[in-house]
């Protein structure tokens, strides 16, 4: 599932984090310049600190209510 700006996540298989909830802040599409290789970079709120990981990092908990014009 595409997680997206505003999605409350938990941080996965982090125990030194204690499995707090944050808010995603921040998606990025990025390409290893050596590899090629494409992925997608999440940075969340979480404790009042930013953490930035890969997407399959986090754990989708809630959907943000966004409004459709």
């Amino acid at each position: 599932m595409e997680i997206k700006v505003g999605d409350l996540v938990r941080i996965r298989g982090t125990d030194w984090l204690g499995k707090p909830l944050g808010i995603v802040t921040e998606v990025k599409n990025l390409t290893h310049d050596q590899t090629g290789e494409r992925y997608k970079a999440v940075t969340a709120l979480v404790s009042g600190k930013y953490f930035t990981f890969g997407d399959e990092s986090f754990e989708l908990v809630s959907r943000a209510e966004r409004k459709i014009n």
